[in-house]
């Protein structure tokens, strides 16, 4: 996967704004939603996402599932109630079967990400930055939560992908504009995130709700210098459940 693919994953979630984030539900609930990515000018290579989170005690649990007619990838990842990444696994199958294995944890100021090819398994040791903050895919869709909105604060991240590669990035909030997606139409902050990749800067546009947690209802970027224009958007949800109702 990309850099740029990475930040645009990383920029997908969740819900409409409404009654049902607003209804006190408890610490303990699970929130689910659908997402629809397509390439501009390849609309056949459609892929369908669908996320779960959940919030239990301290800790969130993200889980993903990515289909399109090339692969199907699976994401976990377990993180802090403030959106930390603790650890994490991704698996991909390709078109023809071949599975690959993925992990990803944090130790401190260091982040290891493990690869299992079926043959042999290597890990690779990053430093991250000071400084900055840790998104890795689908963790900065907590993190975004807790984005001071209204100011002129700007967030130094350090995007790591499971096979290893990272890139530093910028966010930063460029305005509040109406936005339509499939599940309906949203106010929300537009959101830039910046990649620094020496003379290249591909960036993502993300619109963020202004109602609370702030959740990115669509975002638009290319997944590589080659590659179209992904639009990925908000096509369905379901209302926060308790824990015990699911």
């Amino acid at each position: 996967m990309k850099i740029a693919r990475l930040v645009l994953f990383l920029l997908l979630l969740m819900a409409p704004q409404g009654s049902a984030f607003s209804e006190k539900i408890g610490d303990s609930h699970v929130e689910k939603y659908q997402y629809e990515a397509v390439p501009i000018g390849k609309e056949s290579d459609r892929e369908e996402i669908e996320m779960a989170l959940s919030f239990v005690n301290d800790a969130i649990g993200f889980a993903s599932t990515s289909i399109s007619e090339k692969a199907e990838e699976r994401i976990q990842l377990k993180m802090t109630r403030d959106g930390d990444l603790i650890a994490g696994t991704r698996s991909l199958a390709d078109g023809s079967g071949r599975l690959t294995e993925q992990k990803i944890w944090r130790d401190k100021n260091k982040v290891y990400v493990e690869q299992d090819s079926g043959k042999s398994k290597k890990i690779k040791t990053l430093d991250i930055p000071e400084g900055s903050t840790l998104a890795v895919e689908g963790s900065l869709l907590v993190l975004l939560r807790f984005f001071p909105y209204g100011s002129a604060a700007q967030w130094d991240l350090f995007v790591v992908n499971f096979t290893g590669k990272a890139v530093a990035a910028t966010a930063r909030e460029t305005g509040v504009e109406r936005i339509a997606a499939p599940a309906g139409e949203f106010t929300c902050y537009r959101m830039e995130v910046l990649c620094h990749l020496f003379i290249l800067s591909p960036k993502v546009i993300c619109w963020v709700t202004t109602e609370k947690p702030h959740v990115v209802v669509k975002s638009v970027g290319k997944r590589g210098v080659f590659t179209p224009t992904y639009v990925t958007s908000l096509t369905g949800e379901q209302a926060p459940r308790p824990m015990g109702a699911l």
